[in-house]
């Protein structure tokens, strides 16, 4: 069973009180406000507090090279399995992953 997201309501009096209500609502005056909060959202605030740290960013550029490559290969062998079974499919992914090298060293001797 997933855990339920929290639901925050501000009352009408509260909300028309506060100085940031211009920016938190275009909702008229009179009428409350309510902000659902996500199950993990501290763990979500951490990770992006991490991802702002320097080592943070070096993990965030690593993942992206690793992303961009995963790319390559949808792109080559499409986004299901061909063949029936883990063995035949797994010489599918390394057959993909033979081209995409390939692509990519074409690319870099076309650039040098």
């Amino acid at each position: 069973m997933r855990p339920q997201a929290t639901r925050v309501y501000f009352p009408a009096p509260i909300c028309d009180a506060c100085q940031q209500r211009a920016a938190c609502t275009v909702a008229p005056a009179g009428h409350g406000r309510s902000i659902t909060l996500h199950p993990q959202e501290r763990l979500l605030q951490a990770l992006r507090a991490d991802m702002r740290t320097p080592d943070g960013r070096a993990r965030l550029r690593e993942r992206v090279r690793i992303e961009h490559s995963l790319a390559r290969l949808d792109r080559i062998q499409g986004g299901r399995a061909r063949y029936k079974g883990a063995r035949k499919n797994t010489l599918d992914v390394r057959r993909c992953a033979a081209v995409a090298n390939l692509e990519q060293t074409a690319r870099l001797k076309t650039a040098a």
